[in-house]
Parts: structure tokens; sequence; C-alpha cells
């Protein structure tokens, strides 16, 4: 029996797959069967409070959550978003057809991108028997401007569709005037009705083509002596021709950086289809610009059993995640919990978020869920239109239960200021000196008390010693595929958090020391291969010497 023909969907997502998570093996997607468990849990297990968005103020929020660092879930953010109607497979398929969006990282750190149309053909295929499918987590889909083969592949339909109907066009045209020098193939028939043709026209010409006259006129009376033939009228025909051609040239320009354009504007949309939550609007990152502030806002997509690992989320930073379509099944710890008990050693699985639902969450459902209990385990379940607010410092892990949509931001208020600066004076300090100098220089220009207040915190605690941080440490919602390495020298583009010193943790820093990190590798190599080469010459000099 032969095996199915491989179209290109296919070939696209066996390559994501095969970079994203190369330790496992293209045919090993499914080898735990998680596709045949039902992941759900009942309702009262679900005990969080919900609060509705229009009657909390924020300085309640603030009081009763934030300052206390308490999750809740919010009812009625999604009030007013493009996103309640515009977030679905139908327009997404329209809008974003052929736009890449990222799905994972490399063994090098290098982005895993897959375009939306074969994204959602496998998460209606292949992605609902994978035990961990791959899940969109885009970080850069706001800034993110078309590749050069998007746009070869935008101009060359544009062209073909804009080329065919100047065809037909043209064949119209010809039928009307009888006119028969519109075909590809010069014929002596041809040739020799052509000058009957080509005065007739002539005297229909308009007077703004009057220069185009003079021209096809000069070449009319070089073609009618007889030293020239028949070779000027082939040249007088395919003369008039380019002129077609040139039109046609510059319609298909124009039809070209116009669906360009609409390629790019699209990217841009899905952030004009939400808004920032009031309870979140105060992001102090904002004031260190966007080129030294980690990664912060997510378009998260997936379907059942694809999600986040246990992790915190990076640099003490809080988040909120908003949900349109789906449902989402949520696990946080209270900080100050040991890792090796809400994230031990899950051998033979991998740290995958339905691995930990499987192998680790049994643990604590034992015993009607005694060590739940013990330890302030809070489970959730998310619905569409319900946002989750997650203070800074507590372990959390989630995975879809569906096929969900969702948006999600970190940020820093000057409600965890302290704790947020506290962990970026270590693991990033050039953005935390960025961040002071901009404080310092907003408050030398305003003089207001919110930078003043600011500007004191940063200052008092610059003899207190750092916060104790974790090394699988991560971003909010990070990739199913980009967290899949256990090896203690991977860094990859989501981890904000190390314990390696006063090492910056910058995107470009990282890449940095990866490119280094090769370059010894092959330097020790190169190394052992010469120490081996040597060794054989001098074997081979000793024995013929010996002989």
């Amino acid at each position: 029996m032969q095996p199915p023909m491989m179209t290109r969907h296919h070939r696209r997502i066996r390559r994501a797959k095969l970079r994203a998570r190369s330790e496992l093996d293209i045919f090993q997607w499914d080898k735990h069967q998680f596709a045949q468990e039902d992941f759900t849990i009942p309702a009262s297990l679900d005990t969080l409070e919900r609060i509705d968005y229009a009657k909390v103020s924020r300085e309640e929020f603030i009081e009763r959550y934030e300052e206390k660092s308490l999750p809740v879930v919010i009812r009625g953010v999604m009030d007013g978003w493009g996103a309640c109607k515009n977030w679905n497979s139908e327009t997404f398929l329209k809008k974003y057809y052929s736009q890449p969006f990222k799905v994972g990282e490399d063994d090098d750190g290098n982005n895993v991108y897959v375009k939306m149309k074969y994204f959602l053909k496998y998460a209606d295929t292949d992605g609902l028997k994978d035990d961990s499918p791959l899940y969109i987590f885009d970080s850069g889909f706001v800034k993110r401007k078309l590749t050069a083969v998007q746009k070869k592949r935008i101009s060359g339909s544009s062209s073909s569709s804009s080329s065919s109907s100047s065809d037909r066009k043209t064949k119209k045209k010809s039928s009307r005037n009888g006119s028969s020098s519109s075909s590809p193939i010069l014929t002596s028939k041809r040739e020799s009705t052509s000058d009957e043709d080509d005065d007739s026209e002539s005297e229909k010409e308009t007077d703004k083509d009057k220069d185009k006259d003079a021209a096809v006129g000069s070449k009319r009376a070089r073609s009618n002596s007889p030293s020239n033939g028949s070779a000027n009228k082939v040249i007088r025909v395919f003369g008039k021709r380019a002129s077609r051609k040139r039109e046609d040239s510059s319609d298909r320009e124009s039809v070209k950086d116009k669906s360009v354009k609409r390629e790019e504007e699209h990217a841009s949309t899905l952030l004009n289809d939400f808004s920032v939550p009031k309870y979140f609007k105060d992001d102090l990152f904002q004031l260190a610009g966007d080129r030294r502030r980690p990664p912060y806002r997510w378009f998260v997509v997936g379907g059942s059993r694809s999600g986040t690992g246990i992790h915190i989320d990076p640099l003490g930073t809080s988040a909120w995640n908003t949900l349109t379509t789906g449902h989402k099944r949520w696990c946080l710890f209270p900080p100050g919990i040991s890792k090796s008990l809400y994230d031990p050693v899950m051998k033979p699985f991998d740290r995958e978020a339905v691995s930990w639902f499987h192998h680790v969450y049994p643990r604590f459902a034992a015993n009607d869920y005694a060590l739940a209990k013990q330890y302030g385990m809070i489970e959730v379940i998310q619905g569409p239109g319900e946002t989750m607010f997650v203070p800074g410092g507590w372990p959390h892990i989630v995975m879809n239960l569906d096929f969900t949509i969702a948006i999600t931001q970190n940020f820093c208020s000057p409600t965890n200021f302290e704790a947020v600066w506290l962990y970026t004076r270590h693991a990033r300090p050039k953005l935390a000196k960025k961040f002071q100098a901009e404080i310092e220089r907003l408050y030398n220009k305003t003089g207001r008390c919110y930078y003043k207040d600011l500007l004191v915190k940063c200052r008092s605690l610059a003899y207190v010693p750092m916060l104790p941080m974790s090394t699988d440490d991560s971003s909010s919602s990070s990739s199913s595929s980009s967290s899949s390495s256990d090896s203690d020298g991977d860094v990859t583009s989501t981890d904000s958090e190390s314990d390696i010193g006063e090492i910056c943790m910058c995107h470009k820093c990282k890449k940095k020391r990866r490119k280094e990190l090769r370059r010894a590798n092959k330097d020790k190599k190169s190394d052992k291969s010469g120490r081996s080469e040597k060794s054989g010459k001098r074997s081979e000099k000793s024995s013929e010497k010996s002989d």
C-alpha cells in the first residue's frame, strides 16, 4: 500500500514540526494518545472570583486584587471590541490567508513561522490527533512586513489576473472592430491585410494621439518602400503592441502595489480589534522604548491540548489574558512554593501543558485534593469573553480545551514596580539603566509627582539584594513548541530571567552568545580532528621505522 501523496500543506506543517521540536520524531507527535483523554473538570472546582468590568472601578481593582496580588476573572472587557466579530477562522482565512505567524523556535533560537491558511487546515485535521499540537504564539504580528517571497507571490498572482483581464479586454475590442492585429502569431495573410486596417484606424484616431500617429505614419511610409519589405510591418505591429504592453505593465504595477499594501494593512488590523483594559493602562515599560523592552504582547491561536508549560511571568511582571473564542484550563500556585513540587521531572514526558495535566495534576487531585488544598492551588475554566488577571510571581499553567483565540499582555504598573525593578536590574541591566534614565528625564521635564515617586523607589532599592529567581521563567503564554528543550545550555528568546549573573538577556545579546557558542564548538571539533590526524601520521611513521 502506497503512502498518501504529500500536499504543500503537509510539507509546510512537517517542516515546522521538525524545526520547532527537533527532539521529537515526525511520527511520534501522537505517541501518548492524549487525544483519547478528557481533560475537562467539573464546574464546582472553579472557585475563582468573577467581577464585572463595568461595575468595578480602576481604584477598587487595584486595592482589592493588584495590591494584594490575587488573581481574578473579569467579565465584560470585550464589550465594543472589533475582535468580537473579526476574530474567527473564517475572517482569519479571508484577511490573513498568506500571513505567516510564529509557532515556535528552532534549536538555534530562530523563529518558526506557518502561514495562516496552513495552520487553520492543520488545526482541523492533524492537530486533532497530536498530543500537543502546534500553537500560534506571536508577539511580532504588529510590526511584521511582507517578505520578498510573499511580495513576489502577490505580484505574480496580481499580474496574471491583470494580464488575463487585459487580454479579455483586447479580445473584446478586436472582435468589435474586426481587427486581427491582437493575435500573438503573425502570418502572411495578416500582414497583407494590416495596411488596410491601419489606414481605417488612422482616420478614427483622436487629437490626443497625434504624436503616436506621426511615429506610426513614418513607419508606414518606410513600409511602403520596396526595399524594406514586410519586416518593417512586423516592427510596426510590435511597436503598437509595445505601447499596449507598457500600459498593461503600469496597470499590473498599480494592482501589485494595492495588493501588497492591503496584505500589510491586514497585519495591523489585529491591533485595532482590541484595546487595553482600564485596569492595565499604566504600562511603565513603555518608557524604555520598543527597542529595549522585552516582548510583552502576544496573539494566541491554538487547538485542543495546546498550551503553555508551568512557568512564572518574566521580570516579575503581571499579565492579563482575554479569550475571544473557546475555553482554557488554568492552574495557579501562590508565590513561594518549591519548584520541585509544582514542576517535577516528568520523564519520559516532555514539559508541555498536556503532559503536566496527565502526569503531575493527579498528585494534587489525589485524596480529595488534599495536596491542592494544602498549597493553595487554584483551578479556573476561562470561557469566551472572560479576562484572566495573573499577578506577578504566581506559577501557572494553561491548556486549551478546544480551538481558542486570545490576546495576552504582560505589564509593569506602579503597584508592582518595585518587584519588577529588582528583577530587571539583575536580568536586564541595560534595560534597567534606560528605564531609570527615562524616568529622570520625564521628571525633570514635567516635575510630576508620579515620576518623582518612581524615581524615589529606584534609588531606595539601590542596595536591596536581587530577588530569588528560577531558571525556567518564561513569557506568560509561551508557545508549546518553543519550550520543548530541557538542556541547561539553551537560552530561548522567551526566557527573560536567569541566574547567570549580570549578563544581558535581550534577544540581540542572546543571539550573539549563540553564535559564539557555535564557533567555539566548531573550533573544538577542528582541534580534535587535527589531533587525530597528527596521531595517525605519527603511528604511520612509527610503523614505517619498525619495518
